[in-house]
């Protein structure tokens, strides 16, 4: 049986920057990341309620992305959750990329927070 820890290795929010450089989701901007996405061979894109997300592998990791719905305060934002296993224990690695109000981006990150403890809570 596998243990589910909460490991938030990088529970970052990134903020849009002027320079030239990657977030910490690896795309300069929600949009670009979400087209890569759409675009790279071998993911699964569905919607559920309003959300796009996105199943991606990353050296052979589960990579799940969200994608809020325009009508969401936190528009655009991308949550990029990797899935780790380490000495038999799971562990979820989170990172965003927010262009929103800081406020809300932070509501946002509390929120997959509490969705991540839930779902060890379920698994447990």
């Amino acid at each position: 049986m596998k243990i589910i820890s909460l490991g938030f290795l990088s529970a970052l929010i990134a903020f849009p920057s002027f320079s030239s450089e990657s977030s910490s989701i690896g795309y300069k901007t929600v949009d670009l990341a979400l087209q890569a996405l759409k675009n790279k061979a071998g993911t699964k894109l569905s919607v559920q309620g309003g959300w796009t997300i996105i199943e991606d592998q990353e050296d052979s990791n589960l990579v799940l992305w969200s994608f809020t719905p325009e009508s969401h305060s936190a528009h655009p934002a991308a949550i990029k959750r990797k899935v780790l296993e380490k000495n038999q224990a799971i562990y979820i690695q989170m990172s965003a990329l927010c262009q929103a109000k800081k406020t809300d981006c932070d509501k946002l990150m509390e929120e997959f927070e509490q969705l991540n403890k839930n779902i060890m809570k379920g698994s447990g």
